[in-house]
């Protein structure tokens, strides 16, 4: 029922899991040189006052990194765009322009399945993976928070992991949604470069959007345009509550997306 699923799965199980480890161990270099960090906290707090580095941090910058949880949290939010940028440009996009690339996609859909369920099981490979990130960063965040606790027991190192887990949920939606997206722009093109080219185009515009949006008022409406401001990880741990609303807008531009993709690999002549 998911061959293509079970061997793409052992097929990419070292970029699969390396990635997200390499997240995942960021955190405890946080941890590790927080302690003498949070004495230069105050330096810090003036730089990020300034309303240059307000507006390029937006709610990033609201976080006192001379606590524990607000160290965490600044951080991870900057990597976290880092890697959720890169990761939905380059994985999902080459779902099938690499069988393009290497010309077995003939052999490949030879398969006794829709094409659909090919692109589906393909992309449920990406999914599963993707999980990974918040899973692992969890799990590093709850093993730094316990080594700080046990070695500076005189410090604020109190987490908030329901907040925390919120702000996962929403990590694994925007990998959903901006890979779904992503894959949409690559079966749309089919040419590796042209398509590698145009998911790049559109999410890192949409990052923009989110970016600008946020720096002032009078342009803050063109935000609301893209799914980076959409269970933002820095808004749910500031605020501590689970975005509903948000998580609905994610949900449904994914699925949307994702069913436009299966629909015209499903139905397109393929020429490459």
């Amino acid at each position: 029922m998911v061959h293509i699923f079970l061997k793409n799965l052992v097929k990419k199980w070292k970029a699969g899991i390396i990635i997200p480890l390499s997240l995942g161990l960021f955190v405890l270099l946080i941890a590790a040189i927080w302690p003498d960090m949070r004495e230069a906290a105050d330096l810090f707090a003036v730089i990020l006052e300034s309303p240059v580095y307000a507006a390029m941090l937006g709610d990033m910058g609201i976080f006192n990194i001379a606590v524990w949880p607000g160290a965490h949290q600044m951080y991870m939010s900057i990597m976290l765009e880092y890697y959720i940028i890169a990761v939905t440009i380059f994985i999902p996009t080459k779902i099938i322009t690499e069988e393009i690339n290497k010309k077995t996609l003939d052999v490949t859909l030879s398969y006794p399945i829709p094409r659909w369920r090919f692109l589906l099981e393909k992309f449920s490979v990406y999914l599963f993976y993707s999980l990974l990130y918040p899973l692992l960063l969890m799990l590093f965040t709850f093993i730094s928070t316990e080594y700080l606790q046990y070695n500076y027991a005189h410090l604020n190192v109190e987490f908030d992991y329901l907040a925390l887990t919120y702000s996962m949920i929403g990590t694994w939606m925007l990998f959903f949604s901006l890979g779904a997206i992503a894959l949409f722009c690559s079966v749309l093109i089919l040419d590796p470069r042209k398509a590698l080219g145009v998911s790049a185009t559109v999410i890192f515009g949409m990052f923009l959007l989110f970016r600008i949006g946020d720096m002032t008022e009078s342009v803050e409406i063109i935000k609301y345009f893209s799914v980076f401001n959409y269970m933002n990880f820095a808004a749910i741990v500031s605020s501590g509550t689970f975005p509903v609303g948000d998580f609905f807008v994610l949900l449904g531009v994914g699925l949307a997306a994702l069913i436009g993709a299966l629909l015209i690999f499903q139905k397109r002549e393929l020429k490459y």
